[in-house]
């Protein structure tokens, strides 16, 4: 098997893995599906999108940005065919006012139904009149006049880098992913104007691993110690022999602006902008 390094160029960061593959170089296509997906598999699938989408999220989004939640009202359950008109006709509202202002829509959202059977969708945009967004959702919805919030609006921080809010919508896509019905078939939706980080890709000929106690980052960036991982596949709480061996560790750049949020004692956005509100803790 080849020894793979891959190496993920954000704009703050450095993402750099080491595993083996007996599948790089190669053109095997995937054989049909025989039966139910393993749920490690499926577990292997969740992890991917979670990076995928931190990396679109840190690629094109930005402090100040809009984090969104669509409700319906309280008690209300919503068929899914319904939602997911709802969302799309929403989606469309929202990128005409974009239009109208000579700016583009960006966006990445999920769709979440709790265990009675509430729906409920979370979405990443970029800059608006949050006015505007709350009565197109509540015009679509129908209950403009009802004094329930159906949306609730927070802003994005300024450290750039946004990995808890990743893993906090892809946690929120299972409960309607695992399901029979599914409002969609994707664990996220982006928009297709959404740029991603450059990606290099190569085989490691002497099969020499990374010495993670003397392992150094280049000039000008930081190895984040809590990004540390040497084990085997791509669970964080590895350690136990799951597939072949795995390395990965993340660099920051010393003059981002993750590493000034991080040093912010209060962690506070800029000065001289007006944020209502900075999320740090995307749990529930």
């Amino acid at each position: 098997m080849a020894l793979v390094q891959k190496k993920v160029y954000g704009k703050n960061y450095i993402d750099c893995y080491q595993y083996y593959s007996g599948r790089y170089g190669k053109n095997i296509p995937n054989g049909p599906a025989l039966g139910k997906t393993p749920l490690k598999q499926l577990r292997y699938q969740d992890k991917k999108a979670e990076r995928i989408c931190r990396y679109k999220l840190n690629e094109n989004f930005e402090g100040g940005d809009l984090f969104l939640t669509l409700n319906y009202p309280p008690h209300q359950k919503v068929d899914i065919d319904v939602a997911r008109k709802n969302i799309n006709t929403f989606l469309d509202t929202v990128r005409r006012i974009y239009k109208r202002e000579e700016k583009k829509l960006k966006y990445i959202y999920v769709a979440g139904i709790t265990k009675k059977g509430m729906i409920h969708f979370h979405i990443v945009m970029n800059k608006l009149d949050t006015d505007v967004l709350t009565k197109a959702w509540q015009r679509i919805v129908g209950t403009e006049e009802c004094k329930y919030p159906r949306v609730t609006i927070r802003h994005l921080d300024y450290s750039g880098e946004y990995k808890k809010l990743a893993s906090y919508l892809i946690k929120n896509s299972r409960e309607q992913f695992y399901r029979k019905e599914k409002v969609h078939k994707k664990r996220f939706c982006a928009s297709k104007n959404l740029k991603m980080p450059l990606v290099t890709t190569k085989v490691i000929k002497n099969n020499r691993w990374w010495n993670m106690a003397t392992k150094k980052a280049p000039k000008g960036y930081i190895i984040d110690k809590n990004s540390i991982y040497d084990g085997y596949g791509w669970a964080d709480n590895g350690g136990y022999y799951e597939c072949c061996r795995v390395q990965r560790i993340t660099m920051y750049r010393i003059d981002s602006q993750y590493q000034k949020f991080k040093k912010s004692k209060y962690r506070k956005p800029l000065e001289n902008i007006d944020v209502p509100e900075v999320i740090e803790d995307w749990g529930e």
